[in-house]
């Protein structure tokens, strides 16, 4: 695998992981315009940190789906 390759797999795994543009960069010891260059090539975005309020309103969000087995489009 060539150096560009591993660097590729390395940015990818550390964005999957959750790290920002600037801690990849600070963890690999490359430029942050590389790694930002990586996320922007691959279609991704950077998230910001989750909130509290913006977990617990997913969570809230999810569960209170009606997943009752009564409950279907065909009923």
């Amino acid at each position: 695998m060539s150096k560009m390759a591993e660097l590729d797999y390395d940015i990818e795994q550390l964005f999957i992981d959750g790290l920002s543009a600037k801690q990849i960069a600070r963890e690999l010891n490359c430029p942050v315009e590389l790694v930002a260059g990586w996320i922007a090539g691959n279609g991704c975005r950077e998230f910001p940190e989750w909130t509290e309020e913006a977990q617990s309103r997913l969570i809230n969000d999810i569960f209170e789906e009606d997943c009752s087995p009564f409950a279907t489009l065909n009923s």
